[in-house]
């Protein structure tokens, strides 16, 4: 009897290592049979994000720490900067991720919580090969997340070690957005830096926070580094540099930020401005984590709240009739497709200012609802997430096919404020 009790137990435990080691080549049956709906209650919502991460796993390589392909355009190939393991695709997939991991685990659910720390762990908490730029260290805060479950002050390090060597010998480039060039005999390109056989092209203000995509890759680390240390000069140094870029990129008239300098003088054929949605999505998003860690009595916290109200009263007005924002926030016609990514990112911030009591309650959810909607409407019955403009810079075009990493994370930060903002 006891030798049997023995046997069972063993099995057991070896069953329960292979479907916890599997976590990467097979979703659970319940996220592909079960059906989402864009209900607002938590049970629905919590399948919604389960069933879109549970599928984004099944493409996920414990070995490498990347995503790999079943689509030639959904994951970059291994020369591509932007497939750094460490870099800002994956980085803004853990930021929602991280979100995410923590509810699951208080229903249970811990695989996706030691997923990311067997990751981290992996990446020996280390980060993309550009010390400045913002990029490359946003993965800083799958660490600091990480750091604020375990406490093992090992995970900060390296981050604490760049983050003093930026403070001690700051950058001090224009802000204008400019890629290096180089002439050649037949042929003129830009020159790029090599990292372990991937290309890093060379715009040196990126040295710098100098467009809008950094304002969710950069200043939250910071301000996150520094609440959870103490130490204020990592808020003090964000706030000094987000205020230089924010009063460079921000546009008085219409309440919104330009993608980086390049747009300033662009126009869309209704005359209005390229305001690019996922653009002004990293801004949004990136405001609201900032908010969250920023001290309440800060003396510029004010200036954040209100360029955060305003910017989100704008976008209020170019929700399109299905809940999406389009490529082109203020020409939607130009670029006539749905996009997810920016309104899963728009999404987050509307439900985020919510919860944080910074935007009205009333006013907002019905876009919020209206946004979730669309959102769940754009995920395939796989779990796939679709409609989202692939990797660029400007308003491009999209097809219900196209997916990307960063997405994910996005489609889960907004899930995981909806959850807490669902009564049921």
């Amino acid at each position: 009897m006891y030798l049997k009790k023995i046997i069972f137990l063993s099995c057991t435990l070896m069953l329960f290592s292979c479907q916890s080691s599997n976590i990467n080549q097979t979703a659970t049956e319940n996220s592909q049979v079960e059906n989402i709906s864009a209900e607002f209650s938590k049970p629905a919502v919590y399948q919604a994000m389960k069933k879109v991460i549970d599928w984004q796993l099944t493409r996920f390589n414990k070995e490498t720490n990347l995503f790999e392909g079943y689509e030639n355009d959904a994951y970059m190939s291994s020369t591509d900067a932007d497939s750094h393991p460490q870099g800002w695709v994956y980085a803004a997939f853990h930021v929602g991720m991280s979100r995410w991991s923590s509810l699951a685990e208080t229903q249970g659910e811990k695989k996706y919580i030691q997923l990311q720390h067997d990751i981290a762990k992996k990446n020996k908490y280390l980060f993309a090969p550009r010390v400045y730029n913002a990029d490359d260290y946003a993965i800083g805060q799958l660490y600091l997340d990480l750091y604020e479950k375990y406490k093992d002050p090992e995970m900060l390090v390296p981050l604490k070690v760049i983050f003093e060597l930026i403070m001690q010998n700051p950058a001090t480039v224009d802000l204008d957005f400019e890629k290096v060039t180089q002439n050649f005999a037949h042929k003129e390109s830009h020159m790029a830096e090599e990292f372990a056989g991937r290309s890093f092209p060379l715009a040196p203000c990126k040295s710098r926070w100098c467009w809008a995509d950094s304002f969710f890759m950069g200043p939250p680390v910071w301000i996150h580094l520094s609440e959870v240390t103490g130490d204020k000069r990592y808020l003090e140094f964000a706030n000094k540099e987000f205020w230089a870029t924010a009063n460079y990129l921000w546009d008085d008239k219409d309440d919104l930020f330009f993608r980086d300098s390049r747009f300033f003088d662009k126009r869309e054929a209704n005359g209005e401005k390229v305001i690019w949605a996922r653009g002004v999505g990293w801004v949004a998003a990136g405001l609201a984590r900032i908010l969250e860690s920023l001290p309440a009595d800060h003396v510029d916290r004010p200036k954040y709240e209100d360029t955060f109200k305003r910017m989100m009263a704008r976008l209020a007005g170019s929700q399109q009739d299905d809940g999406l924002w389009r490529p082109s926030v203020l020409a939607p016609e130009s670029k006539p497709f749905k996009e997810s990514s920016g309104t899963a990112l728009i999404t987050f911030a509307y439900a985020s200012g919510i919860n944080q009591g910074i935007l009205d309650k009333q006013k907002y959810l019905p876009v919020i609802s209206k946004a979730w909607a669309g959102l769940v409407d754009a995920v395939q019955p796989s779990g796939k997430l679709g409609w989202v403009q692939k990797i660029g810079y400007a308003p491009d075009s999209v097809s219900s096919e196209d997916t990307q990493v960063f997405a994910i994370g996005a489609f889960l930060l907004s899930g995981t404020e909806i959850y807490k903002l669902s009564s049921k």
